[in-house]
């Protein structure tokens, strides 16, 4: 299970100073990639000492392994507020799907970010995936016990399946269209996607 290993700050200034760091790390992580940017390059941009970032981190790729596994909880936790109150699997995957997108719209930087993984720590980048695609089978698990999706399947294949969906429909939504964010066109794109997952791709 990917657990946030580093300790919180426990005083506001603290806190304040901690995310200062993490705010520039994301800037930088995304602009200059993990291994162009310095430790040196992220405490100029936050304008404090490296001593400073020795308080909270012991490395840059503590910082790193920081920022990664803080994705990962918050968009499993959007996810799970959006979907708490879901009557059906395809009601679940829409609002998933549509709380994915809002997640990566505010914060673009998070893929760049995680995809980096794959090459700056392969087992974290494996884990993210794994962990994430395991807790999926699970509810799709349930889904066929209740009926709902198709015992032929196998939800591990699918709950890969479904996440690519998502993975490349929101790099279609922030990189490649970025003039098309209107609430109205994601809309359209979470429908279409519904349309694909209830009747399928074949003209019927």
């Amino acid at each position: 299970m990917l657990e946030v290993s580093t300790s919180m700050p426990k005083t506001k200034k603290g806190l304040h100073t901690f995310n200062k760091i993490c705010m520039s790390a994301e800037k930088l992580f995304h602009e200059k990639t993990y291994h162009a940017a310095t430790i040196n390059d992220i405490v100029n941009d936050a304008n404090l000492g490296v001593g400073t970032f020795y308080i909270y981190f012991d490395s840059k790729r503590s910082l790193y392994r920081h920022l990664v596994l803080s994705y990962y909880h918050d968009i499993r936790k959007s996810i799970a507020e959006k979907t708490k109150d879901c009557k059906t699997r395809l009601e679940c995957e829409k609002l998933g799907l549509r709380a994915f997108l809002d997640y990566v719209i505010k914060k673009p930087h998070a893929y760049t970010i995680i995809w980096q993984s794959l090459l700056v720590d392969r087992e974290l980048f494996v884990d993210y995936y794994t962990s994430f695609a395991d807790r999926y089978k699970k509810q799709l698990d349930e889904s066929i016990e209740n009926g709902e999706v198709n015992p032929e399947i196998d939800t591990i294949a699918l709950a890969y399946a479904l996440m690519g969906i998502s993975n490349f429909v929101g790099l279609e939504t922030i990189f490649f269209h970025t003039d098309v964010l209107e609430e109205k066109r994601i809309d359209q794109i979470v429908d279409s996607v519904m349309i694909m997952l209830e009747k399928g791709i074949k003209r019927s």
